[in-house]
């Protein structure tokens, strides 16, 4: 902070403005408002787009789509519990889950940006392979309490058959009872917070079993013997001996939602393939649950389907970028007015980030998809690669950035892709750019145009990207309006 404000003390070698950004991480969360507060104080003009995760921002993790395309809100309410709203209005206040599951229970569509964008390419996946969704039996690593896990809860439609968190290992070959579990999602911002310890016994059938993460012994149901519960809970994955539970549940979709990095590794991914033999896709929520050896083995030497965390997840990071970052820029000291105390707009906002995830995310596994069955690379690869492509692709494009400029149709229509049109519609893009095209904004504009354009190239051409990247070569102004041509809110990354 001390280095950006203005001051005699400094000497600036740099000699253009420069902003600071902070996002929340594990840990740090609750420290989002002071910082910017903090900002604020110290007079920085910028303050409200320091920091993502404010309780004046778009939190990624607690909004959603009903099945009906109504925007809900699941938001912390200190003692009292949790907060619904639908189109933000409130309404209900409470810390009994099963008020909430009986207001909204049955009616989501998908929970949390993040998880829009996971289960976008889930869907997407499924629908390659031939599979419903609403008749997949799924395992998830993550429980009720993470906002990763409690939000995949919510949003799945066909059976959970395991789940695997702090608590313990949660197991039924006959699906887990979905209201229990959605119960205990919803129970998230209670204190303290509900895991997979919380689920009934009751529920479970015959065949069904929950190992608590505790030394001790348990008895399956089919007579197995436990010598010790943590030990049975870090290797349940991949001991082998687990095969025979998994055998009865017919698991064809993993999305891990938490877990310790590499869980999955060089050294027992065969193990992992040999428990779980029925799976079809995996798409990776969490990050790094499986290592790259890992991703390696099951591409060579199965026929899953694995889309890699900096591709499936991405969604929360898009929302802070969008409706965080973006439209506090755009707003400015209008921000509260506009977006927090208008909750039409708000909800309108909240909407149109949560359509642009998911179709990011389907554009991206389409992408992915089509590039694997032509080229035959694994799709964890195609991820890194394409991710280089895009980058190098707006290198190329911001030195060329002075001619682009100078074309307007072309800088304009690439702010309108990027653009939730509820701002659009209420700013102007006179407005818009007047304010982007300010000295301290300019190479954030720039920054937008030329990402803008690259994503729109790469999901559009990558399966021809070499032909694609001559033509550009050859008339950058005619590729880029070529691209533009109809692009109207076309995916961005």
């Amino acid at each position: 902070m001390d280095l950006v404000q203005p001051s005699a003390e400094i000497v600036d070698y740099l000699d253009k403005p420069e902003m600071i950004f902070f996002g929340p991480d594990e840990g740090t969360a609750s420290f989002m408002d002071a910082v910017a507060q903090r900002a604020r104080e110290r007079g920085y003009k910028h303050w409200r787009t320091i920091t993502t995760g404010k309780s004046i921002g778009i939190p990624h993790d607690v909004y959603g789509l009903t099945r009906d395309r109504h925007v809900f809100g699941l938001l912390p309410h200190g003692e009292k519990g949790t907060e619904l709203q639908i189109e933000g209005v409130s309404k209900l206040v409470t810390s009994d889950p099963a008020k909430i599951y009986a207001r909204l229970g049955d009616k989501i569509g998908t929970s949390g940006m993040t998880t829009m964008g996971v289960m976008a390419c889930l869907r997407t996946l499924l629908d390659h392979v031939g599979l419903k969704e609403e008749h997949v039996n799924l395992m998830m690593t993550g429980g009720p309490d993470g906002d990763l896990g409690a939000n995949q809860i919510q949003s799945f439609k066909g059976r959970i058959c395991l789940l695997v968190d702090g608590g313990s290992v949660l197991f039924d070959p006959e699906g887990l009872d979905k209201k229990e579990l959605m119960k205990l999602a919803f129970a998230r911002h209670t204190q303290p917070r509900l895991n997979s310890l919380a689920y009934p016994a009751a529920k479970l059938s015959r065949r069904g079993f929950r190992v608590l993460r505790a030394p001790g012994r348990f008895t399956l149901p089919d007579g197995t013997r436990v010598e010790d519960g943590n030990f049975f809970h870090r290797n349940f994955l991949t001991d082998p001996r687990s095969r025979h539970c998994v055998a009865t549940a017919n698991i064809q979709a993993f999305v891990p939602c938490g877990g310790l990095r590499d869980t999955v590794n060089a050294v027992n991914v065969r193990n992992f393939l040999a428990v779980f033999r029925e799976l079809r896709v995996i798409v990776e929520g969490a990050n790094v649950f499986f290592d790259d050896t890992a991703r390696d083995v099951i591409a060579r030497e199965s026929a899953i389907l694995q889309i890699k965390d900096s591709s499936a997840n991405k969604g929360g990071v898009t929302s802070s970028a969008i409706a965080e970052v973006l439209t506090a820029f755009l707003l400015g000291d209008d921000y509260e007015r506009v977006l927090v105390e208008n909750p039409k707009t708000r909800t309108r906002l909240i909407r149109e980030v949560l359509d642009l995830v998911a179709a990011n995310a389907v554009a991206e596994t389409r992408m992915l998809l089509a590039l694997h069955a032509k080229e035959k690379t694994p799709l964890h690869k195609l991820s890194a690669r394409t991710s280089e492509e895009l980058f190098a692709l707006q290198a190329a494009l911001q030195g060329r950035l002075q001619l682009l400029l100078a074309h307007k149709e072309i800088v304009s229509g690439a702010l309108r892709a990027y653009i939730p049109a509820v701002l659009v519609e209420h700013l102007g893009m006179a407005k818009i750019l007047r304010t982007l095209n300010t000295p301290e904004l300019k190479a954030y504009r720039d920054a937008i145009v030329t990402k803008k354009l690259a994503a729109m190239a790469l999901y559009r051409h990558a399966a021809r990207w070499e032909e694609w990247q001559r033509g550009l070569q050859t008339d950058v102004v005619a590729a880029c309006k070529e691209l533009l041509r109809g692009a109207h809110h076309y995916p961005t990354l």
